[in-house]
Protein backbone atom coordinates (compact mmCIF):
# COMPACT_ATOMS: atom_id res chain seq x y z
CA UNK A 1 0.00 0.00 0.00
CA UNK A 2 1.21 3.61 -1.02
CA UNK A 3 -0.45 7.06 0.84
CA UNK A 4 0.63 9.98 -1.87
CA UNK A 5 -0.44 13.49 -2.96
CA UNK A 6 -1.04 12.58 -6.55
CA UNK A 7 0.54 14.52 -9.35
CA UNK A 8 -1.01 16.89 -11.70
CA UNK A 9 -0.40 14.53 -14.76
CA UNK A 10 -2.76 11.89 -12.95
CA UNK A 11 -6.23 14.53 -13.22
CA UNK A 12 -8.23 12.64 -15.70
CA UNK A 13 -7.14 9.02 -13.68
CA UNK A 14 -8.72 11.09 -10.60
CA UNK A 15 -11.93 11.86 -12.44
CA UNK A 16 -12.33 8.74 -14.16
CA UNK A 17 -11.79 7.39 -10.53
CA UNK A 18 -14.03 9.86 -8.67
CA UNK A 19 -16.76 9.08 -11.58
CA UNK A 20 -16.55 5.36 -10.72
CA UNK A 21 -16.83 5.59 -7.16
CA UNK A 22 -19.50 7.61 -6.77
CA UNK A 23 -21.52 6.20 -10.08
CA UNK A 24 -21.85 10.23 -12.08
CA UNK A 25 -21.31 10.68 -15.79
CA UNK A 26 -18.47 12.05 -17.15
CA UNK A 27 -17.17 14.91 -15.90
CA UNK A 28 -19.43 15.63 -13.48
CA UNK A 29 -16.82 17.15 -10.65
CA UNK A 30 -15.30 19.75 -12.66
CA UNK A 31 -19.14 20.65 -14.42
CA UNK A 32 -20.74 20.57 -10.80
CA UNK A 33 -17.68 22.23 -8.95
CA UNK A 34 -15.46 24.19 -11.83
CA UNK A 35 -13.78 26.43 -9.00
CA UNK A 36 -12.30 23.57 -7.44
CA UNK A 37 -12.66 20.90 -9.84
CA UNK A 38 -11.21 22.12 -13.14
CA UNK A 39 -7.96 20.88 -13.48
CA UNK A 40 -6.44 24.39 -13.05
CA UNK A 41 -8.37 25.04 -10.31
CA UNK A 42 -7.25 21.14 -8.48
CA UNK A 43 -4.98 21.74 -5.42
CA UNK A 44 -2.49 18.63 -5.66
CA UNK A 45 -1.08 19.30 -2.68
CA UNK A 46 -4.46 18.61 -0.80
CA UNK A 47 -5.75 15.56 -2.23
CA UNK A 48 -4.72 12.44 -0.30
CA UNK A 49 -4.66 8.67 -2.12
CA UNK A 50 -4.16 5.04 -1.50
CA UNK A 51 -2.44 3.02 -4.28
CA UNK A 52 -2.29 -0.95 -4.21
CA UNK A 53 0.13 -2.41 -6.93
CA UNK A 54 -0.15 0.79 -8.50
CA UNK A 55 -3.82 0.86 -8.67
CA UNK A 56 -6.20 4.13 -7.16
CA UNK A 57 -7.98 2.22 -4.37
CA UNK A 58 -9.30 5.65 -2.34
CA UNK A 59 -8.73 9.18 -2.13
CA UNK A 60 -10.09 12.18 -0.31
CA UNK A 61 -9.47 15.79 -0.45
CA UNK A 62 -9.13 18.80 1.78
CA UNK A 63 -10.37 22.60 0.70
CA UNK A 64 -8.83 25.33 2.43
CA UNK A 65 -11.46 28.02 3.24
CA UNK A 66 -12.24 30.82 5.03
CA UNK A 67 -15.58 32.16 6.29
CA UNK A 68 -16.53 35.29 6.95
CA UNK A 69 -19.11 36.34 10.17
CA UNK A 70 -19.73 40.09 11.06
CA UNK A 71 -15.93 40.74 9.81
CA UNK A 72 -14.59 37.87 11.88
CA UNK A 73 -12.88 35.31 9.47
CA UNK A 74 -13.15 31.86 10.11
CA UNK A 75 -10.35 29.41 8.68
CA UNK A 76 -12.18 25.87 8.34
CA UNK A 77 -11.17 23.24 6.38
CA UNK A 78 -13.57 21.52 4.34
CA UNK A 79 -13.46 17.72 3.43
CA UNK A 80 -15.01 16.20 0.01
CA UNK A 81 -14.53 13.94 -2.73
CA UNK A 82 -14.24 10.67 -0.23
CA UNK A 83 -14.33 8.22 -2.26
CA UNK A 84 -13.08 4.35 -2.50
CA UNK A 85 -13.25 2.00 -5.46
CA UNK A 86 -15.93 -0.41 -5.30
CA UNK A 87 -14.16 -3.36 -5.00
CA UNK A 88 -11.76 -1.90 -2.76
CA UNK A 89 -14.52 -1.14 0.08
CA UNK A 90 -14.40 -2.35 3.76
CA UNK A 91 -10.16 -2.72 4.06
CA UNK A 92 -9.79 0.46 6.19
CA UNK A 93 -8.40 2.71 3.14
CA UNK A 94 -10.59 5.53 3.94
CA UNK A 95 -9.38 5.56 7.90
CA UNK A 96 -6.19 5.85 6.98
CA UNK A 97 -6.59 8.17 4.84
CA UNK A 98 -9.23 10.62 6.94
CA UNK A 99 -6.69 10.04 9.96
CA UNK A 100 -3.76 11.36 7.82
CA UNK A 101 -5.83 14.54 6.88
CA UNK A 102 -6.27 15.28 10.39
CA UNK A 103 -3.08 14.92 11.14
CA UNK A 104 -2.25 17.44 8.03
CA UNK A 105 -5.22 19.79 9.03
CA UNK A 106 -3.62 19.79 12.76
CA UNK A 107 -0.29 20.56 11.37
CA UNK A 108 -1.65 23.37 8.84
CA UNK A 109 -2.95 25.08 11.93
CA UNK A 110 -7.05 24.78 11.43
CA UNK A 111 -9.49 25.39 14.35
CA UNK A 112 -12.64 23.61 12.25
CA UNK A 113 -13.17 20.96 9.56
CA UNK A 114 -16.53 20.58 8.10
CA UNK A 115 -18.31 18.00 5.66
CA UNK A 116 -21.48 16.63 4.42
CA UNK A 117 -22.26 12.89 4.63
CA UNK A 118 -23.51 9.58 6.65
CA UNK A 119 -23.50 10.34 10.51
CA UNK A 120 -22.90 6.92 10.84
CA UNK A 121 -19.53 7.04 9.13
CA UNK A 122 -18.15 10.78 10.00
CA UNK A 123 -18.88 10.77 13.82
CA UNK A 124 -16.26 8.35 14.53
CA UNK A 125 -13.81 10.68 13.62
CA UNK A 126 -15.01 13.85 15.54
CA UNK A 127 -17.67 15.12 13.20
CA UNK A 128 -21.14 15.73 14.51
CA UNK A 129 -24.21 17.63 12.66
CA UNK A 130 -23.96 21.42 13.72
CA UNK A 131 -23.94 25.11 12.78
CA UNK A 132 -26.96 26.45 11.62
CA UNK A 133 -29.44 27.49 8.89
CA UNK A 134 -32.78 28.96 9.27
CA UNK A 135 -34.40 27.58 5.81
CA UNK A 136 -37.10 30.25 4.23
CA UNK A 137 -40.17 29.13 1.65
CA UNK A 138 -41.01 31.85 -0.07
CA UNK A 139 -44.31 31.27 -2.49
CA UNK A 140 -45.90 33.04 -5.32
CA UNK A 141 -48.93 33.21 -3.34
CA UNK A 142 -46.42 34.55 -0.60
CA UNK A 143 -45.08 37.58 -2.93
CA UNK A 144 -48.66 37.95 -4.24
CA UNK A 145 -50.04 38.82 -0.71
CA UNK A 146 -47.50 41.13 -0.25
CA UNK A 147 -48.11 42.95 -3.39
CA UNK A 148 -44.38 42.44 -4.32
CA UNK A 149 -43.57 43.18 -7.95
CA UNK A 150 -41.00 42.10 -10.40
CA UNK A 151 -38.14 44.37 -11.33
CA UNK A 152 -36.42 44.62 -14.83
CA UNK A 153 -34.22 41.54 -14.63
CA UNK A 154 -30.85 40.48 -16.72
CA UNK A 155 -29.41 36.84 -16.99
CA UNK A 156 -25.72 37.01 -16.44
CA UNK A 157 -23.94 36.06 -19.04
CA UNK A 158 -20.36 36.13 -18.23
CA UNK A 159 -19.58 39.95 -18.81
CA UNK A 160 -16.93 40.97 -16.72
CA UNK A 161 -18.49 44.35 -15.53
CA UNK A 162 -21.80 43.04 -14.34
CA UNK A 163 -19.14 40.11 -12.61
CA UNK A 164 -17.47 43.30 -10.99
CA UNK A 165 -20.82 44.54 -9.59
CA UNK A 166 -21.51 40.90 -8.03
CA UNK A 167 -18.63 41.11 -6.24
CA UNK A 168 -19.12 44.55 -4.72
CA UNK A 169 -22.66 43.27 -4.21
CA UNK A 170 -21.69 39.63 -2.38
CA UNK A 171 -18.48 41.02 -0.04
CA UNK A 172 -21.11 43.63 1.77
CA UNK A 173 -22.45 40.37 3.18
CA UNK A 174 -22.23 40.11 6.90
CA UNK A 175 -21.48 36.22 6.11
CA UNK A 176 -19.96 34.76 3.22
CA UNK A 177 -17.24 32.62 2.19
CA UNK A 178 -13.89 34.57 1.22
CA UNK A 179 -13.37 34.46 -2.34
CA UNK A 180 -10.35 35.38 -5.05
CA UNK A 181 -11.83 37.19 -8.33
CA UNK A 182 -11.17 33.64 -10.32
CA UNK A 183 -13.54 31.77 -7.28
CA UNK A 184 -16.40 33.99 -8.34
CA UNK A 185 -16.09 33.61 -12.31
CA UNK A 186 -15.71 29.99 -11.95
CA UNK A 187 -18.94 29.66 -9.33
CA UNK A 188 -21.45 31.09 -11.38
CA UNK A 189 -20.91 28.26 -14.23
CA UNK A 190 -21.99 25.50 -12.25
CA UNK A 191 -24.03 22.84 -13.73
CA UNK A 192 -28.05 23.90 -13.49
CA UNK A 193 -26.74 27.45 -12.03
CA UNK A 194 -28.21 31.01 -13.35
CA UNK A 195 -27.65 34.53 -12.17
CA UNK A 196 -30.20 37.18 -12.36
CA UNK A 197 -29.60 40.62 -11.39
CA UNK A 198 -31.84 44.21 -11.56
CA UNK A 199 -29.98 47.74 -11.53
CA UNK A 200 -32.93 48.80 -9.96
CA UNK A 201 -33.60 50.50 -6.75
CA UNK A 202 -30.22 51.79 -5.24
CA UNK A 203 -28.11 49.11 -5.52
CA UNK A 204 -26.92 46.78 -7.62
CA UNK A 205 -29.01 43.56 -6.76
CA UNK A 206 -28.42 40.10 -7.56
CA UNK A 207 -30.46 35.79 -7.22
CA UNK A 208 -28.33 32.52 -8.06
CA UNK A 209 -30.80 29.62 -8.64
CA UNK A 210 -30.83 26.09 -9.49
CA UNK A 211 -32.68 26.07 -12.78
CA UNK A 212 -33.98 22.23 -12.51
CA UNK A 213 -37.22 22.52 -11.16
CA UNK A 214 -40.13 25.01 -10.37
CA UNK A 215 -39.62 24.05 -6.32
CA UNK A 216 -36.26 26.61 -6.46
CA UNK A 217 -33.37 26.06 -4.34
CA UNK A 218 -31.92 29.87 -3.84
CA UNK A 219 -28.19 29.40 -3.59
CA UNK A 220 -27.16 32.88 -2.90
CA UNK A 221 -28.68 36.75 -2.72
CA UNK A 222 -27.34 40.20 -2.36
CA UNK A 223 -28.48 43.46 -2.52
CA UNK A 224 -31.70 45.27 -1.47
CA UNK A 225 -34.06 43.28 -0.20
CA UNK A 226 -37.32 44.58 -2.17
CA UNK A 227 -35.50 44.06 -5.41
CA UNK A 228 -34.27 40.35 -4.48
CA UNK A 229 -38.04 39.79 -4.00
CA UNK A 230 -39.27 41.55 -7.16
CA UNK A 231 -36.49 39.30 -9.24
CA UNK A 232 -37.95 36.32 -7.68
CA UNK A 233 -41.45 37.39 -8.66
CA UNK A 234 -40.24 37.91 -12.26
CA UNK A 235 -38.85 34.68 -12.27
CA UNK A 236 -42.10 32.96 -11.30
CA UNK A 237 -43.55 35.25 -13.73
CA UNK A 238 -41.49 33.71 -16.32
CA UNK A 239 -40.55 30.35 -15.30
CA UNK A 240 -43.35 29.29 -13.98
CA UNK A 241 -41.50 28.90 -10.64
CA UNK A 242 -43.99 28.53 -7.59
CA UNK A 243 -41.46 28.19 -4.56
CA UNK A 244 -38.22 29.46 -3.41
CA UNK A 245 -35.89 28.62 -1.07
CA UNK A 246 -33.23 30.74 0.98
CA UNK A 247 -30.71 30.29 3.32
CA UNK A 248 -29.96 32.40 6.33
CA UNK A 249 -27.30 32.04 9.67
CA UNK A 250 -30.22 33.59 11.91
CA UNK A 251 -33.02 35.42 12.62
CA UNK A 252 -31.41 38.62 12.88
CA UNK A 253 -29.99 38.79 9.00
CA UNK A 254 -33.28 38.11 7.72
CA UNK A 255 -34.76 41.30 6.55
CA UNK A 256 -38.28 42.20 7.98
CA UNK A 257 -39.43 42.30 4.20
CA UNK A 258 -38.41 39.00 2.95
CA UNK A 259 -39.82 37.35 6.63
CA UNK A 260 -43.08 39.03 6.15
CA UNK A 261 -43.18 37.06 2.59
CA UNK A 262 -42.07 34.24 3.76
CA UNK A 263 -44.90 31.35 4.09
CA UNK A 264 -43.16 28.68 6.54
CA UNK A 265 -39.43 28.43 7.66
CA UNK A 266 -37.47 25.94 9.73
CA UNK A 267 -33.80 25.50 11.10
CA UNK A 268 -31.54 22.82 10.24
CA UNK A 269 -27.81 22.19 10.54
CA UNK A 270 -25.07 22.93 8.77
CA UNK A 271 -23.30 20.47 8.35
CA UNK A 272 -20.84 17.85 9.86
CA UNK A 273 -18.68 20.00 12.18
CA UNK A 274 -15.01 18.83 13.65
CA UNK A 275 -13.07 20.86 16.39
CA UNK A 276 -9.35 20.37 14.75
CA UNK A 277 -8.23 22.60 17.94
CA UNK A 278 -10.01 24.09 20.53
CA UNK A 279 -7.82 26.45 21.68
CA UNK A 280 -7.85 28.09 18.02
CA UNK A 281 -11.94 27.91 17.93
CA UNK A 282 -11.85 29.44 20.95
CA UNK A 283 -9.53 32.11 19.71
CA UNK A 284 -11.35 32.71 16.23
CA UNK A 285 -14.74 33.54 17.95
CA UNK A 286 -13.29 35.29 20.94
CA UNK A 287 -15.30 38.56 19.83
CA UNK A 288 -18.75 36.46 20.24
CA UNK A 289 -17.46 35.07 23.75
CA UNK A 290 -15.63 37.58 25.23
CA UNK A 291 -18.99 39.83 24.32
CA UNK A 292 -21.44 37.21 25.90
CA UNK A 293 -19.28 35.69 29.16
CA UNK A 294 -19.77 37.49 32.25
CA UNK A 295 -17.20 39.40 34.54
CA UNK A 296 -14.73 36.53 36.52
CA UNK A 297 -16.98 33.79 35.44
CA UNK A 298 -14.25 31.19 34.29
CA UNK A 299 -14.92 27.30 32.32
CA UNK A 300 -12.42 24.86 31.66
CA UNK A 301 -13.22 22.58 28.56
CA UNK A 302 -11.79 19.45 27.97
CA UNK A 303 -12.10 17.39 25.04
CA UNK A 304 -11.64 13.54 26.36
CA UNK A 305 -8.12 12.56 25.67
CA UNK A 306 -7.23 14.87 23.55
CA UNK A 307 -6.98 19.01 24.48
CA UNK A 308 -7.81 20.80 27.70
CA UNK A 309 -8.37 24.77 27.50
CA UNK A 310 -10.35 26.80 29.89
CA UNK A 311 -10.95 30.80 30.04
CA UNK A 312 -11.52 33.67 32.65
CA UNK A 313 -12.96 37.02 31.97
CA UNK A 314 -11.31 39.56 33.81
CA UNK A 315 -11.26 43.39 33.51
CA UNK A 316 -13.56 42.67 30.34
CA UNK A 317 -11.29 40.71 28.79
CA UNK A 318 -10.99 36.51 28.63
CA UNK A 319 -7.50 35.03 28.88
CA UNK A 320 -6.80 31.22 28.70
CA UNK A 321 -6.43 29.30 32.02
CA UNK A 322 -5.26 25.52 32.77
CA UNK A 323 -6.92 24.79 35.61
CA UNK A 324 -10.66 25.39 37.20
CA UNK A 325 -13.22 23.46 39.11
CA UNK A 326 -15.90 24.42 36.50
CA UNK A 327 -14.86 21.59 34.51
CA UNK A 328 -16.60 20.62 31.23
CA UNK A 329 -15.45 17.25 29.74
CA UNK A 330 -16.67 15.70 26.84
CA UNK A 331 -16.15 13.55 23.86
CA UNK A 332 -15.10 15.19 20.81
CA UNK A 333 -18.71 14.47 19.07
CA UNK A 334 -19.99 15.97 22.24
CA UNK A 335 -17.99 19.10 22.17
CA UNK A 336 -18.92 20.05 18.50
CA UNK A 337 -22.42 19.88 19.88
CA UNK A 338 -22.00 22.48 23.04
CA UNK A 339 -19.97 24.90 20.75
CA UNK A 340 -22.25 24.78 18.09
CA UNK A 341 -25.76 22.76 18.04
CA UNK A 342 -28.98 24.65 18.55
CA UNK A 343 -29.38 23.15 21.92
CA UNK A 344 -27.18 21.25 24.91
CA UNK A 345 -29.93 20.17 26.57
CA UNK A 346 -29.20 16.51 25.43
CA UNK A 347 -25.91 17.30 26.83
CA UNK A 348 -24.92 15.96 30.64
CA UNK A 349 -23.09 18.73 31.93
CA UNK A 350 -24.44 20.89 35.93
CA UNK A 351 -26.79 23.44 35.43
CA UNK A 352 -24.50 25.95 36.77
CA UNK A 353 -22.10 25.00 34.18
CA UNK A 354 -24.98 25.01 31.79
CA UNK A 355 -25.72 28.50 32.61
CA UNK A 356 -22.25 29.93 32.13
CA UNK A 357 -21.97 28.48 28.58
CA UNK A 358 -25.37 30.05 27.18
CA UNK A 359 -24.28 33.18 27.64
CA UNK A 360 -22.01 32.04 24.64
CA UNK A 361 -22.59 29.55 23.22
CA UNK A 362 -23.51 27.85 21.15
CA UNK A 363 -22.15 29.84 18.25
CA UNK A 364 -23.56 30.04 14.85
CA UNK A 365 -21.61 28.75 12.26
CA UNK A 366 -23.13 29.03 8.58
CA UNK A 367 -22.01 27.54 5.62
CA UNK A 368 -23.44 29.10 2.08
CA UNK A 369 -25.43 26.60 -0.15
CA UNK A 370 -23.41 27.46 -3.44
CA UNK A 371 -20.09 26.93 -2.06
CA UNK A 372 -20.63 23.19 -0.63
CA UNK A 373 -18.05 20.55 -2.04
Amino acid sequence: MVMRNPYPNEYEKIMRFLEDAYGHFYNLFPLSYPQSWKKENTDFSNILIIEENNKLCSLVRIFPLTLIYNNIKIKIAGIGAVSTKYEERGKGYMTILLKEAIKKMEKDGYPLSILWGDRHRYINFGYENSGKIINLTITLRGLEKQKVNSVKVKKYLGEKEVLLKVIDAYNKKSYRLERSIEYFDEIYKKLFVSLYYSDEGENFSYVVINEQSSETKVYEFAGEPNVILGILKYLSERFGKIKFYLEFPNFYEIPEIILKVSSSWNSSTAGMIKIISLKKTIETFLPFIEKGIPEKEEILFEIEGKEKIGIKKENGKVKFIQESENLIRLKEDEMVRLFFNLSDDFLKIEQNLKRICRNFLPIDLFFPLIDHI
